[in-house]
C-alpha cells in the first residue's frame, strides 16, 4: 500500500516520482513519438503485405513436407487465414501495436519488476509462446543491432530515462508481442497456427526492420534528436554471398550494411579535406587535382568528352580512349591521369575515384558477360557526369542512374548465345545509345531508361517462369508421386487409426479397414494426393462405415442410417471392386455388414451371430494376388554422400527463381533457374535461360558441385549497392591509414 508523505518530508516517494517523470512529455515530444510509432508499424505492415504470397508458399511447402496430419492441418490453417484475411489480420496487428505503444506512453505498461505473489507455473502453450517471441526478438535485434543502438539512445533522450532493451516501445520485443496479440484475435486460427504465423512474420521483418529503423533514426536526426550520435558499437555483417561469383556483388564480398543517406558523402568530404583525395585507391592518381584549369569546370569538360575530344588552353587537346567490345576498359582511369582533372576540386577528385571504382567492380564481375559489360562501359562518362550533377547518386539505392545500371546487370541471365539473346542485347544497346545521345543535365533520361530496362527484366522473368512451369510440370508430377509413394503407408494407416480411435467397432470391420481399405487409401494418395476427390471420398466412406455399425440408441440415428445406407454400400462395393478382393472375402464382408447393421438398429435384442471363414480357408484367400500399390517413379538423380557443411547450407537456402551457373570440363558454362524443390526427396528441378529444357539434381550432388566450384550461385542483388558497400570499406581504411 502506498502511504502519503508529510509536506515537510525530505523523503522522495519513488513511485510518485517515476509517474511524474512519465507524465512530463511535451506535446512536441508526443508528436515525435507518435510519428515514430506510425513509421514503424506502417513500414512493418507494408513489408508483410509485399511478402504475403511468399509466406503462403512457405506455409504450403511446410505442409507438404510434414508427415504428421496435425502439423499439416496447422500449416494449412495458417495459410488459409493469410490467403483470405491478410488485410484484416494486419489491421488487427496494427491496432494491437498502437494500443501497446499508447499504454506505454501513458504509463500503463506492465512493470518490468518481479512480483513474487504473481509467480505461477507456465503451461506448455505459455512456454512455447514465450520461446517463440524470444527467438523472434533475438533474430530481429541481431539484424538491426546498429540501428537499435542509435534508436534506443534517441528514445531515452525523448522520454528522459534509460530503458531496458525489451521495454523500448519501438523495439522488436514490443512489436512481436503486439503482432501475436493481433494474430490471436482471429477466432479461426488454431493456437499453434498463431505461432506459425508469428514465425513467418518474423522471418519477413528480420530483413525489413533495419531499413525501417534507419528511416526513424533519420526522422529524429532531422528534428534535432541527437543529430551527432555516432553509429553504435554493435555491428554485423549482412548479406554474405552464397556463392563464389555473383551478379550484382563482387565475388566473395560481404555486402555492407546500408549506410545512412549522408554517410558516404561525409566520408568523401573527410577524404578531400585530408589532402589524400586525389590519389586513386586502384593505384596511381591524377597528380593534378586542384591544380586549376582557368575557364573550365569538370562537368563542362565531361559534357564535351561525351561527344568528342576536349580542347585545353595551352596544352592541346584530350580525348578518351576508344571503347571496343572485345577490349573492355575503365576509361575513367585514363581521365584521372589527364590534364582535365586540373579543373577538379579535391572533393571532385574523390567522387571521380569512387565512380571509377564502381566500374572496376562491374568489369571484374565474372557473372556479367563481356558483351553486356561493353554496353555498361559506354555509359562511363554519362554516369560520372550524372554523379557530379546529383550527388544523391552515392546515397540513394533507387537513384535513376543506379537503377539503370542494376537493370542492365540483371539482364545477364537473359542473354543466351541465341537469336533471342542477341535481340535482347540489341535492345539494351539501343537504350544505352539513347542515353549517350540525349543526356545533358536532365536525369529524367536515366529514369526513362531505367523504367524501360526494368520492365524488360520483369517481362523476361515472367516469361521464363511461365515457360518453366509448363515444361517442369511433368517432372514435378513425377517427383511428387514418388514422394507420396514413400508417405502413403504412413498417411493411410494414420487415417484408419484415427477413424477407429476410441470407437466401438466389430473386429471384422476393424480388420477390413486396416488390411484392405488402407491399401485403397494409399493408392488414391499416390495418384491424387490429399486433395484428390477419390481419396477424400474413400476417407469419408470409411468414417461412415465406422459410424454405421455402432449401436443406434434413438430413432433419429436409426433413420439417418436408413438414409445413408444405400449410398454407403454402393461406395463400399465400388471400393472393394477397385481392391479386386477375392470373391469369397467380398461376399463374406457384405454378408457380415447386413448382420451388423441389423444389430445396430436393435441394440437391446439378441445379436445375430456373424458368418465366419475357417482360418485355413482365410489364409488361402489372403495369399491370392490383390491390388498392388503403384511403384514410385525412378528418378535419374545419382546419390552423393551427405556432407553437412556451408555448401550444403547454401544449397538448402536456394529458393524458386534463384539462378545457378554450372561449369563443365570443356570450359563452357550454362545458366539454370531453379523452378521447383522437393523438400521430401531433396530434389532440385532447374530449367535453362528460356525456361525450356530442364534437369533434376539431388541436394548432396548440388552441394558437391558447389564445393568443387562446378556450380556457382548467382546472387541477383543490386550491383551498385554491393559496389558502394565495398567502396565505403576501402575509403574508410584509407582514411584510417
Amino acid at each position: 500500500m502506498e502511504h502519503e508523505m508529510p509536506d515537510n518530508s525530505v523523503v522522495v516517494n519513488l513511485n510518485q516520482f517515476e509517474r511524474a517523470r512519465r507524465s512530463q512529455l511535451t506535446a512536441e515530444t508526443l508528436a515525435l513519438l507518435h510519428a515514430c510509432r506510425d513509421q514503424l508499424i506502417e513500414g512493418a505492415a507494408r513489408g508483410l503485405t509485399r511478402h504475403t504470397e511468399a509466406m503462403e508458399n512457405a506455409l504450403l511447402a511446410m505442409a507438404e513436407r510434414s508427415p504428421l496430419l496435425n502439423e499439416r492441418n496447422t500449416y494449412y490453417n495458417a495459410q488459409s487465414i493469410l490467403n483470405k484475411q491478410a488485410n484484416e489480420l494486419l489491421s488487427a496487428c496494427k491496432d494491437a501495436y498502437c494500443k501497446s505503444f499508447d499504454a506505454f506512453i501513458q504509463g500503463r505498461d506492465k512493470s518490468a519488476s518481479l512480483d513474487l505473489s504473481e509467480l505461477s507455473l507456465l503451461g506448455d502453450q505459455d512456454f512455447e509462446i514465450t520461446l517463440t517471441i524470444d527467438k523472434a526478438t533475438a533474430r530481429m535485434r541481431y539484424n538491426c543491432a546498429e540501428e537499435l543502438v542509435a534508436l534506443e539512445a534517441r528514445v531515452a533522450r525523448l522520454i528522459g530515462r534509460e530503458l531496458p532493451e525489451n521495454d523500448n516501445p519501438l523495439g522488436p520485443r514490443r512489436l512481436c508481442e503486439a503482432l501475436l496479440d493481433g494474430i490471436s484475435g482471429n477466432p479461426l486460427l488454431e493456437p499453434r497456427a498463431r505461432l506459425v504465423l508469428l514465425n513467418q512474420f518474423d522471418l519477413v521483418l528480420t530483413t525489413e526492420l533495419a531499413a525501417i529503423y534507419q528511416t526513424i533514426n533519420r526522422h529524429l536526426v532531422d528534428r534535432g534528436v541527437l543529430p551527432d550520435l555516432k553509429a553504435g558499437t554493435k555491428s554485423r555483417a549482412r548479406g554474405a554471398t552464397a556463392g563464389g561469383s555473383t551478379a550484382g556483388a563482387a565475388p566473395g564480398a560481404v555486402a555492407a550494411a546500408p549506410a545512412p543517406a549522408n554517410d558516404m558523402l561525409r566520408l568523401f568530404e573527410q577524404l578531400a579535406g585530408s589532402g589524400t583525395g586525389g590519389a586513386s585507391l586502384a593505384g596511381g592518381g591524377s597528380g593534378t587535382a586542384g591544380g586549376g584549369l582557368p575557364g573550365f569546370s569538370l562537368v563542362d569538360s565531361l559534357a564535351q568528352l561525351q561527344s568528342g575530344p576536349l580542347t585545353l588552353p595551352g596544352v592541346g587537346s584530350f580525348e578518351l580512349p576508344m571503347l571496343e567490345a572485345a577490349n573492355i576498359r575503365n576509361i575513367l582511369r585514363a581521365l584521372q591521369q589527364s590534364p582535365v582533372m586540373r579543373a577538379a576540386s579535391p572533393l571532385d577528385a574523390v567522387l571521380v575515384d569512387a565512380v571509377a571504382m564502381l566500374f572496376d567492380v562491374v568489369f571484374d564481375e565474372a557473372a556479367i558477360p563481356d558483351r553486356l559489360k561493353a554496353q555498361i562501359a559506354r555509359l562511363q562518362i554519362p554516369v560520372l557526369k550524372a554523379a557530379m550533377l546529383d550527388r544523391e547518386f552515392f546515397s540513394q539505392a533507387r537513384h535513376p542512374v543506379r537503377r539503370m545500371l542494376d537493370a542492365i546487370a540483371r539482364l545477364a541471365v537473359h542473354l543466351p548465345d541465341t537469336e533471342a539473346g542477341n535481340a535482347r542485347l540489341e535492345a539494351v544497346a539501343t537504350v544505352v545509345s539513347r542515353v549517350i545521345d540525349t543526356f545533358d543535365k536532365d536525369l529524367a533520361v536515366f529514369t526513362r531508361a531505367a523504367d524501360e530496362l526494368e520492365a524488360m527484366c520483369a517481362e523476361l522473368d515472367e516469361a521464363v517462369e511461365t515457360t518453366a512451369e509448363t515444361s517442369l510440370q511433368p517432372d514435378i508430377d513425377q517427383i511428387r508421386q514418388a514422394e507420396r509413394a514413400e508417405l502413403a503407408p504412413v498417411v493411410a494407416h494414420d487415417l484408419v487409426n484415427r477413424a477407429l480411435q476410441d470407437q466401438d467397432v466389430p473386429d471384422t470391420v476393424r480388420e477390413f479397414l486396416r488390411r484392405d481399405w488402407a491399401r485403397l487409401l494409399g493408392t488414391d494418395y499416390i495418384r491424387e494426393g490429399e486433395q484428390g476427390a477419390h481419396f477424400n471420398s474413400h476417407v469419408e466412406t470409411m468414417r461412415e462405415l465406422v459410424w454405421s455399425v455402432q449401436a443406434k440408441a434413438d430413432m433419429d440415428a436409426r433413420l439417418m442410417l436408413v438414409r445413408i445406407l444405400p449410398g454407403l454400400l454402393k461406395r463400399l462395393r465400388e471400393g472393394v471392386a477397385e481392391l479386386d478382393l477375392p470373391q469369397k472375402l467380398s461376399e463374406n464382408f457384405f454378408a457380415t455388414l447386413v448382420i451388423l447393421h441389423a444389430n445396430a438398429v436393435r441394440p437391446n435384442a439378441q445379436p445375430v451371430p456373424l458368418p465366419e471363414i475357417p482360418a485355413e480357408e482365410m489364409a488361402a484367400l489372403l495369399a491370392e494376388p490383390v491390388l498392388e500399390t503403384p511403384a514410385a517413379p525412378v528418378l535419374d538423380t545419382p546419390a552423393e554422400p551427405a556432407v553437412e557443411d556451408e555448401f550444403t547450407e547454401r544449397a538448402h537456402a536456394l529458393n524458386k527463381g534463384d539462378w545457378v551457373e554450372f561449369h563443365y570440363e570443356d570450359g563452357t558454362f550454362r545458366w539454370a533457374r531453379l523452378g521447383w524443390v522437393s523438400h521430401v526427396r531433396n530434389t532440385y528441378l532447374f530449367s535453362d535461360q528460356d525456361g525450356m529444357n530442364s534437369f533434376s539434381i539431388g541436394l548432396n550432388r548440388l552441394a558437391d558441385k558447389l564445393r568443387r566450384g562446378e556450380a556457382v550461385i548467382v546472387e541477383r542483388k543490386s550491383i551498385t549497392e554491393s559496389a558502394f558497400g565495398k567502396l565505403m570499406k576501402m575509403f574508410r581504411q584509407k582514411l584510417g591509414a
